[in-house]
């Protein structure tokens, strides 16, 4: 022990003789060693480097008078070279440091307690800071980043661009972009950054040079008091450091300033709970790692009587209120979360009622950004706005995961992702289980109201069920006055309404205040239970929805069913069925029925299976009002009025044509299985045997429906319209009033629309 307190004095009065040294070389300008540079770095690639950061007293040398620049550097001595750069050194005079493997006497004691004062590091989670291990290159970019203005970032270079990129921790990766952005640290000559290397001498005098000269003020995180030193602007919100008002213990962020290009680091539970800390502050967050909840974060139950709601019964408390929504910015890099459990009740008129607003996150306000984090292993309870990720969002929530452990229970308005939403949706997942107890529940959303393109590249592999609005996407969709597009969505998994209105991207559509449009999406899942269902959409309501460039493959079943929508009263075109549809009082390949005024349905095709008791139609079970442009090749059957068009028509029906086969016990036609509207311009293939109608009734009216042979329907045979020959295409083209129908290829080259595809 004497030897080793003598060798410690001996040092102690080297580094003593050195720093003297430096501060002589900081005063006078004059280069250390005396000769203007250090004996082992001429023709080094930093050797003017060295020398200048000499110059400033950033480094210093050996005693021989060397600078040793291909040594690498171990974590104390990095972090003397740090403190040298700081514009203002901590008061030390109260600082207690506790590693396990700092010696009291060594040399290094004030550069530790200076680099803990000003809140650069607090060491290892074991309890060490580190003594004599190399500092790796990804340690000093968190280190040097920790300290200078990481706010308005314009450089072009990134750690994305390293080549290496996947071998930085997720702790690091910001760290090192900042770095890349500022220009202080870039990759080798082959691209690398080589995060895990070790720092060498010469990298860190070149580094701690470019911030010494390109930085105004250099500050550690426990120096910032909320305004910097230059400008007096706000750093982060209207706040300083986490670590200066919360402790490590409550889960204070110990890397990150809250900026937007320098969030706070999540690594730990506890750290995920400390988010509502600072969740109306406009800070941002960023997940280092997967987080399994395994502590109680909502242990105590509230005063009976507060008005507060109790989240007791569960581990964790949403974050956001309506009354202080999360309006900052939390990036789940791609993390996930386990085993969450939200389940709250709140007390009215002394009876304890489900709490609402429940999610990971209670309320989202408009400015709130939440994007790539995965809910699995989860069990997530509410009344109104229920959600995995969030209960009520007008933010914006992207790349987000219900996982297939996820479970979501709630009443109104329950979704896989989000209950209710006023903000952007995008790119969301549901793999897990969504129930509803009353209406409006989806996979992703249970009530999307929002104006523009709100909803996009959405997808749905979980179950969902609920009683009325219920959607593989979306349980409802409204512009609540504006206009709203839902796109490239799509539903692959399980839906079921018990009462009514199912569909694979939304149970209801409802364009009576502003206009919906849903376009370039489909379903394979299955939709089913005893309401009015479609593939796309159960109930299309006002005639501002349109539907267009859509399909359906999945299986739908209900008490109506269509192969794109149960009821429509909008537009629905250049939309295709495929899927096998079902029904007891209405089926059709693209709708159910249409019975408002608005309703219309054009440019689409079936090739579904289409069965119903009664009202079974290849486009169509009851047509009210207008269908042309459209045609069916899947076979239809059913007991009643059944047409390979159209079960029932009461409306108009122009330019369709139907080759496969129908069948029923009473009304069965080639186009229409009873009649009691207008059909003109239609075509059916010989083949059939079938009359075009089934049954007439006295106030219909047909003309210009023609029996068509295989040649003439495939456009290799004229037929005669008023005394000309004509290919069924031009007819087709003339009586539509444009170029919408082609000649499709394939084994008979039946028409097609133009642009239908798939």
């Amino acid at each position: 022990m004497k030897a080793k307190k003598s060798l410690a004095v001996i040092l102690t009065i080297v580094m003593i003789f050195t720093m003297s040294i430096s501060i002589i070389t900081m005063s006078t300008g004059v280069v250390m060693a005396n000769t203007g540079q250090f004996s082992d770095i001429s023709e080094h690639w930093a050797e003017s480097i060295i020398n200048e950061a000499a110059g400033l007293g950033i480094v210093g040398g050996y005693p021989e008078g060397d600078f040793k620049p291909d040594n690498l550097m171990k974590r104390e001595e990095f972090f003397k070279l740090m403190t040298n750069v700081l514009s203002t050194i901590p008061d030390t005079s109260n600082t207690t440091i506790t590693f396990s493997d700092v010696d009291p006497i060594e040399w290094y004691v004030p550069t530790v307690k200076t680099a803990v004062a000003a809140g650069i590091t607090s060491g290892y989670d074991d309890g060490t800071f580190g003594i004599g291990i190399m500092i790796s290159r990804q340690e000093a970019a968190k280190v040097v980043a920790s300290v200078i203005d990481t706010e308005n970032l314009t450089g072009t270079a990134s750690a994305a661009y390293a080549a290496d990129k996947d071998l930085i921790s997720d702790w690091a990766y910001s760290y090192v972009d900042i770095m890349f952005k500022k220009g202080y640290m870039q990759g080798d000559t082959e691209g690398n950054f080589r995060p895990t290397s070790a720092l060498t001498r010469a990298e860190a005098a070149t580094m701690l040079l470019n911030v010494k000269k390109n930085e105004t003020t250099i500050l550690g995180p426990n120096q910032k008091t909320g305004t910097t030193a230059t400008t007096g602007t706000e750093v982060i919100g209207s706040e300083g450091g986490c670590l200066a008002t919360h402790t490590i213990a409550n889960g204070a962020f110990e890397r990150g300033s809250g900026s937007k290009s320098d969030p706070y680091v999540i690594s730990a539970e506890a750290q995920l709970n400390h988010v509502r800390e600072h969740m109306d502050a406009g800070i941002y967050f960023i997940l280092a790692k997967d987080i399994t909840i395994t502590s109680d974060f909502a242990a105590t139950a509230p005063v009976v009587g507060s008005g507060e709601n109790n989240w007791s019964n569960g581990n964790f408390v949403p974050i956001g209120t309506q009354a202080k929504p999360f309006i900052g910015g939390f990036d789940g890099n791609k993390k996930t979360i386990y085993g969450l459990n939200i389940t709250g009740t709140i007390r009215e008129s002394s009876k304890d009622y489900v709490s609402s607003y429940t999610g990971l996150f209670g309320y989202v306000g408009t400015s709130g950004i939440i994007n790539d984090v995965t809910v699995d292993k989860a069990t997530i309870t509410g009344n109104q706005y229920t959600g995995g990720i969030a209960g009520y969002s007008a933010g914006t929530i992207t790349g987000c995961t219900l996982g297939v452990d996820g479970v979501i229970v709630g009443a109104t308005n329950t979704g896989g992702i989000v209950g209710y939403a006023q903000g952007t949706l995008t790119d969301n997942t549901n793999q897990g289980k969504v129930t509803g107890t009353s209406i409006n529940s989806g996979g992703i959303v249970g009530s999307m109201v929002g104006s523009g393109q709100a909803l996009l590249n959405c997808v749905n592999k979980g179950r969902v069920n609920g009683i009325e609005r219920v959607g593989g996407v979306a349980g409802d969709i409204s512009g609540n006055g504006n206009a709203i597009t839902v796109k490239s969505c799509n539903n692959s998994g399980t839906v079921l309404a018990s009462s009514n209105n199912a569909g694979g991207i939304a149970g209801r559509a409802d364009g009576s205040n502003g206009s919906v449009t849903i376009s370039n999406s489909y379903n394979t899942g299955s939709i089913s239970e005893s309401g009015v269902n479609g593939g796309i959409t159960g109930y299309n309501k006002g005639s501002k929805v349109t539907i267009q460039y859509c399909y359906n493959d999945g299986e739908v079943d209900g008490g109506s069913a269509g192969g794109i929508t149960g009821n429509n009263e909008g537009t629905i075109e250049y939309s295709a069925n495929n899927g096998s549809v079902t029904g007891k009082n209405g089926a059709g390949g693209i709708a159910a029925f249409q019975e408002d005024d608005g309703g219309k349905i054009t440019k689409c095709y079936n090739d579904g299976k289409i069965s119903s008791t009664s009202f079974a139609g290849g486009i169509i079970g009851t047509n009210k009002t207008k269908v042309n442009n459209c045609y069916n090749t899947g076979k239809i059957s059913g007991t009643n009025s059944v047409g390979g068009i159209a079960g029932k028509n009461e409306g108009y029906i122009q330019n369709t044509y139907n080759i496969a086969t129908v069948s029923a016990s009473n009304g069965a036609g080639a186009l229409i299985g009873r009649n009691a509207g207008e059909v003109e311009d239609s075509y059916w293939l010989e083949e059939i045997n079938l009359n075009q109608i089934g049954l007439t009734d006295a106030s219909s009216s047909q003309s210009n429906l023609k029996k068509l042979t295989v040649a003439q329907l495939s456009g290799t045979e004229d037929i005669k319209v008023s005394s000309v020959n004509m290919k069924i295409i031009a007819l087709m083209n003339d009586k539509a009033g444009s170029d919408i129908w082609e000649q499709a290829s394939g084994s008979y080259n039946y028409p097609s629309i133009i642009n239908l595809g798939r």
